[in-house]
């Protein structure tokens, strides 16, 4: 027999590359829901025996539903503690109505598991709709479809719900650390990019170059989406929770979305800037930018600067996540890291802008420098004590930020190319003008003619 169990699922990172501390997180995560699922469904068989009358059969709906209703957070136990007992509900009294009215048979069966499922829908049991069937073959497999029986088998229910319940009120989860290890993974991810293409554009010009770092912009998006799994837990994980660390981490999950929002349209600016170096590459001799040793030179320069700059950005969005957290020293980091991006991409602009005045290709110039200061922008502390602001401010459904679609992003990105347009546009016109004013003192110098 295979041990599928052992082999490393598609898309999965590589086990090697993460910390001894997030592994041993996540392993004492995974013993510690164990037991608590064993114990819990184990007292709850034992509570079932106590309250159901003897001579009966055995009580296994109450282990069964405690192992199904506990989650990993009270807001989602109590959710599923109800749909659970509805189902049940549902199933178990459709199943005596039948065994008394038609009895029982194969077409009696058809019908019952027919009109389980519709009832299930009607009540809109979601991802438990099976459950109302599955209860009412059940009832018919013990031989319960008496009223009695039928009784025992709701209660086992209510014994197995109220087990798993109690258990999630007394032992809660905080599952902010996933989230926190997600968001610190992907800015040194797209710190480890932005600076590997600033060292190659400081080192010597390599075949292709432009057209892998536009792949692995194009790789690092598509992971970003892969994130929503943490920050919708870590969410979920504080609602309800009666525990005082998840009182004060009660922003923790819209801050870190907050952050991973960020993120997302840095990364889209990113991309925007390695689709303008793959251009230029693709122009051959006719390009400039990856072929100028100075101008390679320079924007190298600003772009370590904007990896610095996400480096202390991804230590402000952690530094943040309590209610009563003032990072000052980090905002501080922050803010002197841009400032240095700053004054680079000004140098980056003054030789682009010389370049252009020489009759270089200024369309393709105004795109890259375009692309820096988005890059640069979006990472501005002033954003993030702003958003800090918003959501201290707010309290309850509407703190919460709503989750990232894709049409947010896919909207970002249309306004990001018409926003690229209408600079490039803005940028051609000022060449023009500037062409204009250096051959004007030319056409001074001539004679004048006769006299």
């Amino acid at each position: 027999m295979s041990l599928v169990f052992l082999r490393r699922r598609s898309g999965e990172g590589d086990r090697g590359g993460r910390s001894p501390l997030r592994v041993a997180t996540e392993v004492r995560s995974t013993a510690y829901r164990i037991a608590r699922l064993t114990i819990t469904a184990t007292l709850s068989f034992v509570l079932a025996l106590t309250v159901l009358p003897a001579g009966g059969p055995q009580p296994l709906l109450a282990p069964l539903t405690a192992l199904l209703v506990v989650q990993f957070s009270v807001y989602q136990t109590i959710k599923a503690s109800v749909l659970r007992v509805a189902a049940v509900t549902s199933g178990v009294l459709i199943a005596v109505l039948a065994a008394g009215t038609i009895g029982f048979s194969w077409w009696t069966l058809g019908l019952t598991i027919l009109a389980a499922l519709v009832i299930g829908h009607v009540l809109r049991l979601g991802e438990h709709v099976l459950e109302a069937p599955i209860s009412a073959m059940l009832i018919f497999a013990l031989g319960s479809a008496s009223e009695a029986g039928a009784a025992d088998r709701v209660l086992e229910t209510l014994i197995g719900a109220a087990t798993g319940l109690a258990a999630t009120l007394l032992v809660p989860t905080v599952r902010v650390r996933p989230a926190e290890e997600a968001v610190q993974d992907v800015t040194e991810k797209l710190r480890e990019l932005i600076a590997g293409i600033a060292d190659g554009l400081r080192g010597e010009r390599t075949e292709g170059e432009a057209a892998r770092w536009q792949a692995d912009a194009e790789r690092l998006a598509r992971d970003l989406g892969r994130t929503d799994r943490e920050l919708g837990a870590a969410e979920e994980s504080v609602r309800l929770n009666p525990r005082t660390r998840a009182r004060r981490l009660i922003d923790a999950g819209v801050a870190l979305r907050n952050a991973m929002e960020t993120l997302e349209h840095f990364t889209l600016s990113l991309r925007g800037l390695t689709r303008s170096l793959a251009d230029d590459e693709r122009l051959g001799d006719r390009g400039r930018l990856l072929t100028d040793a100075e101008l390679r030179r320079e924007l190298g320069d600003a772009l370590a600067g904007i990896a610095a700059s996400v480096a202390s950005y991804g230590r402000l969005a952690r530094s943040d996540l309590t209610r009563d957290a003032r990072p000052f020293l980090a905002e501080h980091e922050l803010e002197v890291r841009v400032d240095v991006a700053r004054e680079r991409r000004a140098r980056l602009t003054r030789r682009l802008h010389e370049r252009a005045a020489a009759g270089d290709l200024w369309p393709l110039y105004g795109e890259v420098s375009m692309d820096i200061d988005r890059l640069i922008e979006n990472l501005r502390v002033e954003h993030r004590a702003r958003a800090r602001e918003h959501w201290r401010r707010h309290r309850g459904a509407s703190r919460h930020l709503p989750e990232r679609p894709v049409q947010v992003v896919q909207q970002a990105g249309q306004q990001l190319r018409r926003a690229a347009g209408s600079a490039v546009a803005a940028a051609e016109r000022g060449a023009g003008e500037t062409e204009t004013r250096v051959n004007r003192p030319e056409q001074d110098e001539d004679p004048p003619s006769g006299g």
